[in-house]
């Protein structure tokens, strides 16, 4: 049996066809699906380019098919070409065919209208488009409607779907639960290797003063005016902490200019875009991980940062309350709470070496070799799910 995937992530096509990402979805990444089925049909939104730049990795190979979607960005691009994609998803979503949408999509919900449980399609519930749009896109009532219409969508789609697989433990499966007898299990999304999880805490002797930050600014959903603005008032107060600010995107000249304006660009690098090795090497040289977000799923940056045993930061939206304790995180769009947090974590030794064995521990529930058997498995019983109806 072969898989659909829908996918909200946007790819680039060179002419002989290969299929390549900018960061996520590596080929690797599809592997999870051909452990399971035989063929993996990927359907994303994909530009056609002359060239793969440097930094792209390859994201189609063996087995693994790419459907293009239209290369449309925004609300209005997606109601421009509405009907081209619910038709397109619709005719490669055949009824022989297993089916995951990958969600929050509004592709995908615009697809998956009008069918109920007997079109036996199942969903990966990466996100809560709710808290997306409630953090501000449009900054205007259309937020508030745009959260709401999410909301309902992804409810009514979980509750048609077969099964559902959540990347947390309980946030997104209380507030999407599948309909009943569905099939609902809690499984990280994330690709954390055993070799790749720090042997070890780290011991702190002497008070931190490195911090770093990871997060595109395609969007300002990381919150990265929120560190800028925590680090300009504990500026004002003598405290003089540097953070590497990795990402880029549309936000990051705008964000350069807010660091400028406050009086703190001294205490910020703006590294742009990194591969993941060197992400790696930025959090293994830090003493804080900071992660201000404004909606989360279960954030894979910050499972990363805590293999590395880093004492980390972050707002207490979405899953994040499953990886952190209170005393660790800051209420949504709470600079001056951040301000305060990484002031007291910093000056404490104790505190920091206590951070980084507590996120160790954690971060190991999250081991590639453990996730693997409960991915595998969830599949395994849709794909029986998908037969019985066949």
């Amino acid at each position: 049996m072969d898989i659909v995937v829908t996918c909200e992530y946007r790819f680039y096509r060179t002419p002989d066809g290969k299929v390549w990402t900018g960061s996520a979805f590596l080929y690797d990444f599809w592997l999870r699906y051909l452990d399971v089925f035989d063929s993996v049909f990927v359907v994303a939104r994909i530009k056609d380019v002359d060239t793969a730049q440097d930094t792209w990795r390859l994201s189609s190979g063996s087995r693994v098919e790419f459907v293009a979607l239209p290369y449309y960005v925004g609300l209005a691009g997606l109601l421009k070409n509405l009907t081209t994609i619910r038709s397109t998803i619709q005719r490669t979503a055949t009824k022989e065919r297993a089916l995951i949408y990958r969600v929050p999509s509004q592709s995908a919900m615009l697809a998956s209208l009008f069918r109920g449980k007997q079109h036996g399609y199942a969903l990966e519930v990466v996100g809560d488009p709710y808290d997306v749009f409630s953090s501000g896109i449009t900054h205007s009532w259309l937020d508030k409607v745009l959260a709401w219409l999410s909301y309902a969508g992804l409810k009514s789609m979980a509750n048609h779907a077969l099964a559902g697989c959540y990347v947390t433990k309980h946030y997104l499966q209380q507030r999407y639960p599948v309909g009943d007898n569905g099939l609902s299990v809690g499984c990280s999304d994330i690709e954390l290797p055993d070799e790749k999880i720090r042997a070890s805490f780290r011991t702190f002797t002497q008070p931190g003063k490195e911090l770093v930050f990871v997060g595109s600014f395609a969007q300002l959903y990381k919150g990265p005016d929120l560190l800028i603005r925590a680090l300009a008032h504990l500026k004002g107060r003598g405290q003089h902490f540097h953070a590497n600010v990795l990402g880029g995107g549309i936000y990051l000249e705008p964000m350069q200019a807010l660091a400028k304006e406050l009086g703190c660009a001294e205490c910020i690098t703006f590294v742009g875009e990194v591969n993941h090795h060197q992400v790696m090497e930025y959090l293994d040289k830090a003493d804080l991980f900071v992660m201000p977000s404004r909606t989360e799923g279960l954030p894979r940056a910050l499972i990363e940062a805590m293999s590395r045993g880093l004492p980390c930061i972050a707002s207490s939206v979405g899953g994040i309350p499953e990886l952190l304790d209170a005393a660790y995180m800051i209420e949504n769009q709470n600079w001056q709470s951040l301000a305060d947090k990484i002031e007291r974590l910093m000056a404490s030794p104790t505190e920091l070496t206590h951070a980084s064995e507590q996120n160790l521990l954690r971060a190991r529930e999250y081991e590639q070799s453990v996730l693997y058997h409960t991915r595998k498995q969830f599949y395994q019983s849709y794909r029986q799910l998908k037969q019985e109806l066949l």
